[in-house]
Protein backbone atom coordinates (compact mmCIF):
# COMPACT_ATOMS: atom_id res chain seq x y z
CA UNK A 1 0.00 0.00 0.00
CA UNK A 2 1.20 3.52 -0.80
CA UNK A 3 1.34 5.60 2.38
CA UNK A 4 3.04 8.77 1.16
CA UNK A 5 -0.23 10.67 0.67
CA UNK A 6 -1.99 9.25 3.73
CA UNK A 7 -2.69 11.38 6.81
CA UNK A 8 -2.40 9.51 10.11
CA UNK A 9 -3.54 11.01 13.43
CA UNK A 10 -2.34 9.30 16.61
CA UNK A 11 -3.43 10.33 20.10
CA UNK A 12 -1.07 9.87 23.04
CA UNK A 13 1.87 9.53 20.68
CA UNK A 14 4.81 10.94 22.64
CA UNK A 15 5.79 7.74 24.43
CA UNK A 16 5.35 3.98 24.58
CA UNK A 17 3.01 2.31 22.11
CA UNK A 18 1.80 5.62 20.65
CA UNK A 19 5.32 6.77 19.86
CA UNK A 20 6.10 3.38 18.34
CA UNK A 21 3.05 3.64 16.09
CA UNK A 22 4.10 7.13 15.01
CA UNK A 23 7.59 5.87 14.24
CA UNK A 24 6.22 2.95 12.21
CA UNK A 25 3.99 5.14 10.03
CA UNK A 26 6.80 7.69 9.68
CA UNK A 27 9.01 4.94 8.25
CA UNK A 28 6.24 4.21 5.75
CA UNK A 29 6.54 7.87 4.61
CA UNK A 30 3.02 8.81 5.75
CA UNK A 31 1.96 12.23 7.00
CA UNK A 32 1.99 11.67 10.76
CA UNK A 33 0.35 13.91 13.38
CA UNK A 34 1.67 13.22 16.87
CA UNK A 35 -1.00 13.94 19.47
CA UNK A 36 0.01 15.09 22.94
CA UNK A 37 -1.80 16.40 26.00
CA UNK A 38 0.61 18.02 28.45
CA UNK A 39 4.13 18.85 27.30
CA UNK A 40 4.67 20.71 24.03
CA UNK A 41 8.43 20.45 24.62
CA UNK A 42 8.18 16.66 24.76
CA UNK A 43 6.06 16.62 21.58
CA UNK A 44 8.57 18.82 19.76
CA UNK A 45 11.41 16.57 20.87
CA UNK A 46 9.61 13.42 19.71
CA UNK A 47 8.82 14.93 16.31
CA UNK A 48 12.45 15.97 15.77
CA UNK A 49 13.63 12.53 16.92
CA UNK A 50 11.31 10.75 14.50
CA UNK A 51 12.29 13.04 11.63
CA UNK A 52 15.94 12.29 12.31
CA UNK A 53 15.44 8.53 12.60
CA UNK A 54 13.17 8.07 9.59
CA UNK A 55 14.13 10.89 7.25
CA UNK A 56 10.43 11.71 6.97
CA UNK A 57 9.84 15.46 7.29
CA UNK A 58 6.04 15.12 7.15
CA UNK A 59 5.68 14.73 10.91
CA UNK A 60 3.99 17.33 13.08
CA UNK A 61 2.32 17.57 16.48
CA UNK A 62 -1.01 18.80 17.80
CA UNK A 63 -2.32 19.20 21.31
CA UNK A 64 -5.13 16.69 21.87
CA UNK A 65 -6.87 16.80 25.22
CA UNK A 66 -9.22 13.95 24.42
CA UNK A 67 -11.61 14.57 27.34
CA UNK A 68 -12.37 18.06 26.00
CA UNK A 69 -14.77 17.35 23.14
CA UNK A 70 -14.87 20.92 21.80
CA UNK A 71 -11.08 21.22 21.82
CA UNK A 72 -10.76 17.91 19.96
CA UNK A 73 -13.26 19.05 17.33
CA UNK A 74 -11.28 22.25 16.82
CA UNK A 75 -8.02 20.32 16.53
CA UNK A 76 -9.46 17.86 14.01
CA UNK A 77 -10.98 20.73 12.02
CA UNK A 78 -7.55 22.36 11.88
CA UNK A 79 -5.90 19.16 10.67
CA UNK A 80 -8.50 18.70 7.94
CA UNK A 81 -8.17 22.33 6.90
CA UNK A 82 -4.42 21.88 6.50
CA UNK A 83 -4.27 18.37 5.02
CA UNK A 84 -7.73 18.27 3.39
CA UNK A 85 -8.42 14.85 4.92
CA UNK A 86 -7.69 12.31 7.64
CA UNK A 87 -7.19 8.75 6.44
CA UNK A 88 -6.45 7.00 9.72
CA UNK A 89 -7.23 7.77 13.36
CA UNK A 90 -5.40 5.77 16.01
CA UNK A 91 -6.95 6.17 19.46
CA UNK A 92 -4.02 5.33 21.69
CA UNK A 93 -4.28 7.89 24.51
CA UNK A 94 -5.36 6.44 27.84
CA UNK A 95 -4.55 6.28 31.53
CA UNK A 96 -4.45 3.73 34.31
CA UNK A 97 -4.24 3.72 38.10
CA UNK A 98 -3.66 0.58 40.11
CA UNK A 99 -5.43 -0.28 43.33
CA UNK A 100 -8.37 -2.26 44.61
CA UNK A 101 -11.90 -0.89 44.24
CA UNK A 102 -12.55 -0.37 47.94
CA UNK A 103 -14.00 2.58 49.89
CA UNK A 104 -10.59 3.74 51.15
CA UNK A 105 -9.40 4.45 47.59
CA UNK A 106 -10.56 7.63 45.88
CA UNK A 107 -13.33 6.82 43.39
CA UNK A 108 -12.43 9.95 41.40
CA UNK A 109 -9.42 8.13 39.96
CA UNK A 110 -11.67 5.41 38.60
CA UNK A 111 -14.00 8.02 37.14
CA UNK A 112 -11.04 9.70 35.45
CA UNK A 113 -10.00 6.41 33.87
CA UNK A 114 -13.48 5.76 32.48
CA UNK A 115 -13.83 9.34 31.26
CA UNK A 116 -10.45 9.31 29.53
CA UNK A 117 -10.37 5.82 28.08
CA UNK A 118 -13.96 5.51 26.90
CA UNK A 119 -15.38 9.03 26.55
CA UNK A 120 -12.05 10.37 25.27
CA UNK A 121 -11.95 7.71 22.57
CA UNK A 122 -15.56 8.49 21.65
CA UNK A 123 -14.77 12.23 21.47
CA UNK A 124 -12.00 11.62 18.95
CA UNK A 125 -14.12 9.30 16.83
CA UNK A 126 -17.00 11.76 16.90
CA UNK A 127 -14.71 14.59 15.74
CA UNK A 128 -13.18 12.70 12.83
CA UNK A 129 -16.15 10.62 11.75
CA UNK A 130 -17.97 13.43 9.94
CA UNK A 131 -15.12 13.81 7.45
CA UNK A 132 -14.67 10.08 6.97
CA UNK A 133 -18.38 9.34 6.59
CA UNK A 134 -18.86 12.14 4.05
CA UNK A 135 -15.81 10.99 2.07
CA UNK A 136 -16.93 7.37 2.50
CA UNK A 137 -13.48 6.15 3.40
CA UNK A 138 -11.23 5.92 6.44
CA UNK A 139 -9.95 3.62 9.13
CA UNK A 140 -10.14 3.97 12.90
CA UNK A 141 -8.00 1.79 15.15
CA UNK A 142 -8.62 1.81 18.89
CA UNK A 143 -5.99 0.59 21.33
CA UNK A 144 -7.74 -1.52 23.95
CA UNK A 145 -6.02 -4.12 26.16
CA UNK A 146 -6.14 -7.79 26.99
CA UNK A 147 -7.34 -6.50 30.38
CA UNK A 148 -10.59 -5.61 28.66
CA UNK A 149 -11.06 -9.26 27.71
CA UNK A 150 -9.95 -11.16 30.81
CA UNK A 151 -9.96 -8.57 33.60
CA UNK A 152 -6.95 -7.85 35.79
CA UNK A 153 -7.07 -7.66 39.58
CA UNK A 154 -6.42 -4.21 41.06
CA UNK A 155 -7.08 -2.75 37.61
CA UNK A 156 -10.87 -2.98 37.66
CA UNK A 157 -11.59 0.47 36.24
CA UNK A 158 -8.92 0.11 33.57
CA UNK A 159 -10.22 -3.34 32.63
CA UNK A 160 -13.79 -2.02 32.45
CA UNK A 161 -12.74 0.95 30.34
CA UNK A 162 -10.87 -1.21 27.86
CA UNK A 163 -13.82 -3.62 27.67
CA UNK A 164 -15.88 -0.55 26.84
CA UNK A 165 -13.52 0.31 23.99
CA UNK A 166 -14.02 -3.19 22.59
CA UNK A 167 -17.81 -2.81 22.76
CA UNK A 168 -17.62 0.62 21.16
CA UNK A 169 -15.46 -0.81 18.37
CA UNK A 170 -17.87 -3.63 17.62
CA UNK A 171 -20.90 -1.32 17.53
CA UNK A 172 -19.31 1.45 15.46
CA UNK A 173 -17.83 -1.12 13.09
CA UNK A 174 -21.41 -2.03 12.17
CA UNK A 175 -22.71 1.56 12.15
CA UNK A 176 -19.96 2.90 9.88
CA UNK A 177 -19.59 -0.10 7.55
CA UNK A 178 -22.19 1.14 5.01
CA UNK A 179 -20.05 4.26 4.59
CA UNK A 180 -16.84 2.29 3.95
CA UNK A 181 -15.33 3.49 7.23
CA UNK A 182 -13.77 0.66 9.20
CA UNK A 183 -13.39 0.56 13.00
CA UNK A 184 -11.18 -2.02 14.66
CA UNK A 185 -9.29 -2.47 17.91
CA UNK A 186 -6.11 -4.07 19.17
CA UNK A 187 -5.83 -5.68 22.58
CA UNK A 188 -2.14 -5.76 23.52
CA UNK A 189 -0.81 -7.95 26.27
CA UNK A 190 2.32 -7.06 28.24
CA UNK A 191 4.49 -4.88 25.98
CA UNK A 192 8.05 -4.01 26.92
CA UNK A 193 9.22 -0.41 27.33
CA UNK A 194 5.74 0.89 28.13
CA UNK A 195 4.70 2.84 31.19
CA UNK A 196 2.35 0.19 32.55
CA UNK A 197 4.87 -2.65 32.30
CA UNK A 198 7.70 -0.51 33.64
CA UNK A 199 5.65 0.18 36.80
CA UNK A 200 5.22 -3.53 37.57
CA UNK A 201 7.77 -4.85 40.13
CA UNK A 202 10.35 -7.18 38.58
CA UNK A 203 9.29 -10.21 40.65
CA UNK A 204 5.66 -9.77 39.69
CA UNK A 205 6.57 -9.17 36.04
CA UNK A 206 8.56 -12.40 36.03
CA UNK A 207 5.45 -14.24 37.20
CA UNK A 208 3.35 -12.63 34.48
CA UNK A 209 5.94 -13.48 31.81
CA UNK A 210 5.84 -17.15 32.78
CA UNK A 211 2.11 -17.17 32.00
CA UNK A 212 2.67 -16.01 28.42
CA UNK A 213 2.71 -18.93 25.98
CA UNK A 214 5.55 -17.39 23.98
CA UNK A 215 7.53 -16.76 27.19
CA UNK A 216 8.41 -13.17 26.39
CA UNK A 217 6.97 -9.68 26.43
CA UNK A 218 5.68 -8.14 23.25
CA UNK A 219 7.48 -5.40 21.37
CA UNK A 220 6.04 -1.99 20.57
CA UNK A 221 6.87 -2.60 16.90
CA UNK A 222 4.63 -5.66 16.90
CA UNK A 223 1.67 -3.55 18.01
CA UNK A 224 2.51 -0.83 15.48
CA UNK A 225 2.70 -3.36 12.64
CA UNK A 226 -0.75 -4.67 13.57
CA UNK A 227 -2.14 -1.13 13.59
CA UNK A 228 -0.69 -0.52 10.13
CA UNK A 229 -2.20 -3.75 8.84
CA UNK A 230 -5.68 -2.90 10.15
CA UNK A 231 -5.38 0.61 8.70
CA UNK A 232 -4.33 -0.69 5.29
CA UNK A 233 -6.26 -1.93 2.27
CA UNK A 234 -5.04 -5.42 3.13
CA UNK A 235 -7.66 -5.35 5.90
CA UNK A 236 -10.41 -3.87 3.71
CA UNK A 237 -12.93 -6.57 4.72
CA UNK A 238 -12.21 -6.38 8.45
CA UNK A 239 -14.29 -4.15 10.71
CA UNK A 240 -15.69 -4.25 14.22
CA UNK A 241 -12.99 -6.68 15.30
CA UNK A 242 -10.49 -6.79 18.16
CA UNK A 243 -7.13 -8.32 17.34
CA UNK A 244 -5.41 -9.76 20.39
CA UNK A 245 -1.62 -9.35 20.37
CA UNK A 246 -0.51 -10.95 23.63
CA UNK A 247 1.81 -13.85 22.80
CA UNK A 248 -0.82 -16.39 23.86
CA UNK A 249 -1.46 -14.93 27.32
CA UNK A 250 -5.24 -14.97 27.06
Amino acid sequence: MEWAEKVIVITGATKGIGKGIANYFAKLDANVIVGYRSSVEEAQSVVEELKGKTGNKKISFERMDIIDDEAIKNTINGIVEKHKKIDVLVNNAGISYGGALIPSNDIKKWQEIINTNITGTLNCINAVSLYMLVERKGSIVNISSVAGLVGVERLSAYSASKAGVIGLTRSLGKEYAPFNVRVNAIAPGYIEDTGMVNRIPEKQMSKFSSQIAMKRLGKVEEIAATVAFLASEDASYITGQTVVVDGGLS
